[in-house]
């Protein structure tokens, strides 16, 4: 059995997805799978991925999730890596290697992976992508007085006081499973997207996914889990690369690295939106 590459098409979105249902998350209906190829932001170059094809049947799928991103005054392709999977029968032909090889190739583009398996840690290394992260920050509520800060989880309001940047990533991002929150103080605000899952014996994290103001964030952090975590087992969790500096906080380290290709994004600047987290609504490792 052979198997070609070719880049996917909207006419193969159906099929994607019951492969993707059948073989690698039964859990996840095909209308949820789609959800990956279908999103608000991607009119624009509509990259959806690649499969590979024997004899008209797709047997693979290496998916992407593309967005355009504002980086120091430059717009900034991106592309995240999502339901990788290849059907037994076709695998250990080189095909999975090929896939990344093919999908990581343009230079201008920065990959991400946010959610790949620990077992092929090493594998993603010999592929040329290098690890992003592999540490959390947690911080607890532990009854720190705070003052000079608002948090704002009303979406009309949030909408009203953001600014321009901020409101086309709010309004990306408005029907996915993410918890909008907009911390204001007297001189300067910060959005937050965050997910909220529960891990580790019941801890409640609140994963911070996205913030627009990292100098904000870094700074007041500990007051916004004072205001944001309710009285319960719970933490405030955020990628190391989230803050500035020392922002204290408890280290906690990522079980599966999260790995990006950039020649021309640093890390501190890629962020978990934009991706299959929100758009899948996963629990983030």
């Amino acid at each position: 059995m052979t198997a070609t590459l070719r880049p996917m098409k909207t006419a193969d979105i159906d099929d994607v997805c019951t492969l993707l249902h059948e073989h690698m998350n039964p859990n996840f209906t095909e209308k949820r799978w789609k959800a990956l190829f279908t999103p608000v932001w991607c009119a624009e170059k509509h990259d959806l991925g690649i499969v590979a094809e024997d004899n008209g049947r797709i047997v693979g799928v290496h998916g992407h999730v593309c967005s355009y991103r504002v980086i120091d005054g430059h717009r900034e392709r991106f592309r995240n890596f999502s339901s990788w999977y290849i059907l037994k029968d076709y695998r250990r032909s080189g095909l999975g290697s090929a896939m990344v090889e093919m999908a990581s190739a343009d230079p201008e583009v920065t990959c991400t992976v946010f959610s790949l398996s620990p077992k092929q840690t090493a594998f993603f290394k010999t592929l040329g992508m290098s690890v992003l992260e592999e540490e959390r920050l947690l911080w607890r509520k532990t009854g720190k007085k705070y003052d000079n800060l608002e948090l704002v989880s009303d979406p009309v309001k949030i909408r009203q006081w953001c600014d321009l940047g901020d409101i086309r990533v709010f309004d990306d991002h408005h029907e996915l499973p993410v918890i909008p929150v907009l911390v204001m103080t007297k001189c300067t605000q910060c959005l937050l997207f965050l997910s909220r899952a529960i891990k580790h014996g019941g801890v409640a994290y609140y994963d911070v996914l996205y913030r627009s103001n990292p100098a904000l964030f870094t700074d007041r952090v500990q007051d916004i889990a004072e205001a944001l975590l309710p009285d319960e087992d719970c933490v405030l969790a955020a990628d190391r690369r989230f803050t500035e500096h020392d922002a204290g906080g408890e280290v906690e380290i990522i079980k599966s690295p999260r790995f990006f290709k950039s020649a021309r994004v640093r890390p501190k600047d890629i962020d978990l939106a934009y991706s299959e987290i929100p758009l899948l609504g996963l629990k983030l490792d």
